[in-house]
């Protein structure tokens, strides 16, 4: 029992790690007014964005083309 709580703890510390450090770049680029955009986001960091409100800030695109097209790269 042990063994499996330490399996399910793992990903959700790296899941909230790699948050922190998602948010941490995009506050540098806000306070520098720089815009963060993020493509091609996997299936399970989206529903984290999602579960989070974190995607209600940050620019979440299908493919790079499309956020380029946005900012008319």
């Amino acid at each position: 029992m042990l063994q499996h709580q330490r399996v399910e703890r793992r990903p959700h510390h790296r899941d909230s790690a790699g948050l922190n450090a998602l948010l941490g770049v995009w506050r540098q680029a806000n306070e520098s007014r720089a815009v963060l955009v993020l493509a091609r986001v996997p299936e399970p960091l989206r529903r984290i964005l999602e579960m989070t409100g974190a995607d209600q800030f940050l620019r979440v695109y299908d493919t790079v083309t499309e956020a380029e097209a946005v900012f008319g790269g």
